[in-house]
């Protein structure tokens, strides 16, 4: 039976779950506006989670764990930036491979520093007058702060890409690179941080999906949120605000499996077909989003002019 005690857990525990895929989107949306598709986002988050989960079991940390867990961004991002923009590797299989190799590394990781420990976790944040607001407050008084510092970072994305002009050089980087480079750009320098950066937000998302849960890790635990995003970016079509939205649909999806069997005539269907719900509709929304357009030069090997690529 559907009761507003259900309702309100439905949409509490569908917002906590949009943080992790809204968090990789917008890492991945500022990777692709530069011209990358950054593929290995799901390996970032996995091992992001990883060092969230060991620091804030070891040091007994939430913020420590969370820091920590976005700065591992920065040495997957490095790596990666290295095989994508230097060296021109295939960004798919590369991307695809970086995620074999976290998915193992950081299996192997757990088996040995982690095992069955249990680390903190983040408690809900009380923002002043927001618990005030009929029905709309009792969901969003439960959120951590996790979720107030991404719907802040959807505007510091959009103001980045949009209102600088490194967003305006980026973009024209992921349009027409050998445009860009004829204007005096380095298109090189524009990726480089762009999915250093994108990866820092993927580890983030990692940490967070650490420590808005169990405050563990276990081996998979992202469970292809990373892929989810890169649907999520494409029905957003790359605009941060849209990319909130989607989100937020795919994380309510995801919070089904946990109300569904308590509601008649929806508690004899397998869980399986709920758990598959999330990329049922990615699936789905990627199909049905056919006015989207990846940037011209998006998952294309650059090189400069004076190399010998045209």
């Amino acid at each position: 039976m559907l009761t507003e005690a259900l309702v309100i857990m439905f949409f509490v525990t569908g917002l906590q779950l949009m943080v992790p895929i809204l968090l990789a989107a917008l890492g991945e949306t500022i990777s692709e506006r530069s011209g990358v598709l950054n593929v290995g986002i799901e390996g970032s988050m996995l091992i992001g989670a990883l060092v969230a989960a060991i620091v804030g079991i070891k040091v007994d940390s939430v913020v420590l764990g969370l820091l920590l867990g976005a700065a591992a961004g920065v040495g997957t991002g490095i790596v990666l930036a290295i095989l994508y923009v230097a060296r021109g590797i295939d960004q798919i299989v590369t991307g695809l491979l970086f995620n074999i190799f976290a998915l193992g590394f950081t299996g192997l990781m757990h088996s040995r520093f982690i095992g069955g420990q249990v680390g903190p976790t983040l408690s809900p944040f009380h923002v002043p007058l927001i618990g005030d607001i009929p029905k709309v407050g009792d969901v969003l008084d439960r959120q951590n702060i996790l979720f107030w510092i991404t719907l802040i970072l959807v505007l510091g994305v959009y103001y980045l890409l949009n209102r600088t002009w490194w967003g305006l050089y980026a973009r024209a980087a992921g349009e027409q690179p050998h445009a860009a480079e004829s204007g005096g750009l380095n298109v090189h320098r524009l990726r480089y941080p762009a999915v250093i950066v994108g990866n820092v937000f993927a580890a983030f998302a990692g940490a967070a999906l650490v420590m808005s849960s169990a405050g563990s890790f276990v081996p998979g635990m992202t469970e292809g949120r990373g892929f989810i995003a890169l649907g999520v970016v494409v029905v957003a079509r790359w605009n941060p605000f849209l990319v909130l939205a989607a989100s937020s649909l795919f994380g309510l999806s995801q919070a089904l499996q946990f109300i569904a069997g308590q509601l008649d005539g929806l508690d004899s269907v397998p869980d399986q077909v709920w758990l598959a719900m999330p990329y049922v509709v990615t699936i789905l929304a990627v199909l049905l989003s056919r006015g989207s357009r990846y940037p011209a030069a998006v998952g294309i090997p650059w090189r400069r002019a004076s190399a010998g690529r045209a």
